[in-house]
């Protein structure tokens, strides 16, 4: 009798509860660098797939390292997170290898929106993508160098019909004055 394992999915399970152990340990200097008072709750959709949260998760990690690493920067208020324009376009570079990482290793995986992402860190396109497709209202002011035209046109190949996608967010709490 054959024996039916299901090593991918546990390769993958394996990888999420590493994140997450990762996550908890990366956000409990952020919280004590940025305010004592303040808490971070990385918000993920539970509907995806694994190898798709795991993506997501690493986005959302990025994006919580960045705002550790660059505190002065970011005046944080109760609600979820707005991103700045370069924490978006770090958490979108290290979602989008994280998932090339997972397709190499797992051809199953599967995701439209991510396997359109992969390119766009290949061509060195992300900081336009993220200008072009996920610009925030608070960023103002356009940064100087980036090349819209020569993505304009890279765009027209490799974008057609997309739809940009967010499946989680930041949300910044006021940490509980409670003794535990």
């Amino acid at each position: 009798m054959a024996r039916v394992t299901f090593g991918w999915r546990r390769d993958i399970m394996t990888k999420i509860a590493i994140l997450a152990i990762l996550c908890a340990v990366l956000i409990a200097p952020a919280v004590a660098a940025c305010n004592d008072q303040i808490g971070y709750v990385l918000l993920i959709d539970p509907a995806l797939p694994d190898c798709t949260g795991a993506a997501w998760l690493g986005y959302l990690m990025e994006r919580q390292i960045y705002i550790r690493d660059h505190a002065a920067q970011h005046k944080p208020t109760l609600g979820i997170a707005i991103p700045t324009f370069a924490e978006e376009v770090e958490g979108r570079k290290t979602m989008a290898q994280i998932w090339k990482e997972l397709k190499e290793k797992d051809q199953n995986c599967t995701d439209k929106y991510l396997d359109e992402l992969v390119p766009v860190l290949e061509a060195d396109f992300m900081r336009e993508y993220v200008w072009t497709y996920l610009r925030q209202e608070s960023w103002s002011n356009q940064p100087d160098d980036l090349r819209l035209k020569e993505f304009s046109q890279w765009q027209k190949l490799h974008l057609k019909a997309h739809q940009p996608e967010t499946h989680g967010n930041i949300r910044i709490t006021k940490k509980s004055t409670k003794a535990k």
